[in-house]
């Protein structure tokens, strides 16, 4: 887990990867490690190493409610821009950024923390325990950002990861436990802080902005998982 972690973030760093620049190499890297670790670790062969790491086929419930998510965390944008008098401006060539922060901050980060971390937790222990025990490599990857924030900035980053672990895991387990759900929501979570830029008090948006985060994300529990039994899953 530390391993792949570090592969992820040394990787993004020699790569200049902090907007997705270089995101779809980083992705490729932390996935086939994933898939590595499930097949020298648990012995799974690399298909069942791909359903166990979240790569299967999502339930569309989990699409359409992540992108309820999205939508609801995008209006933070123009109702922060009337209500502070601010202007939304994008970040130079965001809309080319998107597929390698979505294949960085989504596709990576979901399979090594939900995928893989809480997947193979999740196998021992019921879904809240489960979450919880993740939640604590997820926030400790993200004490990071004390040596590139502001300490206010980035403790509350710090426990906004601590905050989202629960709904993402959520969003997994609605999806037939894939990733692609969680993916969407904490790829909209990153676009927000990193390709949208917000003249006039950058400061107050970049914490209004993870206030919402940190709340819109928990509406997704008004939606049950189905009770499916799943081989090797403690309900």
């Amino acid at each position: 887990m530390a391993a792949i972690f570090l592969l992820l973030h040394g990787s993004a760093t020699a790569l200049g990867s902090f907007r997705g620049e270089a995101g779809v190499a980083v992705g490729i890297l932390v996935v086939v490690a994933c898939l590595i670790a499930q097949r020298v670790l648990w012995g799974m062969p690399m298909p069942v190493a791909a359903h166990a790491a979240g790569l299967g086929r999502p339930a569309a419930r989990s699409l359409g409610a992540a992108a309820a998510v999205g939508a609801i965390l995008l209006l933070t944008l123009p109702v922060f821009a009337v209500t502070n008098g601010a202007r939304a401006t994008m970040y130079p060539g965001w809309l080319l950024l998107l597929p390698g922060l979505f294949a960085q901050g989504g596709v990576a980060e979901e399979v090594l923390f939900r995928g893989y971390l809480f997947g193979t937790i999740r196998r021992r222990h019921p879904f809240w325990r489960a979450a919880l025990l993740s939640a604590g490599p997820f926030v400790a990857a993200h004490l990071l950002l004390f040596a590139t924030m502001s300490w206010p900035v980035a403790v509350a980053a710090t426990a906004l990861a601590f905050v989202t672990s629960f709904p993402l895991a959520h969003l997994f387990e609605l999806g037939g436990r894939t990733i692609w759900a969680p993916a969407i929501v904490h790829f909209t979570m990153q676009a927000g802080a990193k390709v949208v830029e917000m003249s006039g008090s950058p400061t107050g948006y970049a914490m209004t902005w993870m206030a919402a985060c940190a709340v819109v994300p928990w509406l997704v529990f008004a939606i049950r998982i189905p009770a499916v039994r799943v081989p090797g899953v403690v309900r």
